[in-house]
């Protein structure tokens, strides 16, 4: 608890824009073009090569955190498809769809990585295609449950 004070006293708050990013052999190159009226002066001081901890929130147009909401649904759209695949419910709509050949958890997460597309849920992530068909199995299986 104390390392989270001591870094709440040592932090620099400013406000920046992306400018650009690129690649080399020691990483990501992140530039940020920073209003001089806000840059903290202990920047200018700090020698080259300073590492730092950085924590960033995007802001919207009206100067608040953005929560980003679309990356918090494909997080629980992730979870979904585990969950699921462990539903003994789903298990039965899989088998009596045909989409598997028995109703156990291992059977409904490869049919449904085939479904999808996808060798990991984790592809959900920057796969739209795919968190639409989990979405369209999902709904099927919503309305054979009633």
């Amino acid at each position: 608890m104390d390392d989270v004070v001591d870094i709440k006293n040592a932090a620099m708050g400013f406000e920046a824009v992306k400018v650009s990013m690129s690649q080399d052999r020691n990483g990501v190159i992140l530039r940020l073009n920073v209003h001089p009226n806000d840059c903290p002066s202990n920047l200018h001081t700090d020698w080259v090569g300073t590492r730092y901890m950085v924590g960033m929130v995007k802001l919207t147009d009206d100067d608040k955190p953005d929560d980003r909401a679309d990356m918090v649904a494909v997080e629980k759209l992730i979870a979904s498809a585990g969950l699921l695949c462990r539903n003994d419910d789903f298990g039965r709509y899989m088998l009596e769809a045909g989409l598997t050949e028995t109703s156990t958890e291992d059977a409904c997460v490869s049919a449904v990585r085939e479904i999808c597309g996808i060798k990991s849920r984790s592809e959900f992530r920057n796969n739209t295609e795919a968190r639409q068909k989990f979405e369209s199995l999902r709904e099927d299986f919503r309305l054979w449950m009633k």
